[in-house]
């Protein structure tokens, strides 16, 4: 992955902006070197974006209604989504064996080694882009799960009314 794009400023004279908006403005310029370093990766394998989403959120077994609200997209989105991948075989429907209504997918051994090679390419492009060690990419993720909850229980109460 290629980090050399020098940026046209330095963040040292950002110091005098808030807290806020310099965090702002650095989850902005993570997301968009981290899109654009995962547009260079090249996979040769017909499969979306949508597609590889729901590979990597597949770590474990999951009921396809759950995986449509994780994965924040429609069931009629996911149903064709989960049709392709059963399609590549990189996952399988299983009945979920405590509800015969309901159906798990899980990745196939074919999935689990795509969705590790999609992980380590993430953890690479993560780490080259923000730079952080162990220690601070554990605490980035505390905090931006904290943000995630917050923003699914903001939405979740707007539902409500």
């Amino acid at each position: 992955m290629k980090c050399e794009q020098i940026p046209t400023y330095d963040p040292k004279e950002d110091a005098t902006l808030s807290p806020e908006i310099r965090a702002l403005l650095g989850v902005d310029a993570i997301y968009n070197r981290i899109l654009s370093a995962i547009e260079e990766i090249t996979y040769d394998d017909g499969l979306s974006d949508a597609a590889r989403r729901l590979i990597i959120r597949l770590e474990a077994p999951m009921r396809l209604g759950d995986l449509a609200r994780a994965s924040n997209v429609l069931p009629s989105t996911l149903t064709a989504l989960v049709d392709l991948l059963v399609a590549e075989d990189l996952a399988v429907r299983n009945p979920d064996p405590n509800d015969r209504r309901a159906c798990l997918l899980s990745l196939t051994e074919a999935g689990h080694a795509r969705r590790a090679e999609m992980a380590q390419k993430a953890s690479e492009v993560f780490h080259t882009v923000t730079g952080f060690n162990p220690k601070e990419t554990a605490v980035f993720a505390e905090l931006t799960d904290k943000a995630r909850r917050n923003l699914h229980e903001t939405l979740s109460n707007r539902s409500r009314k």
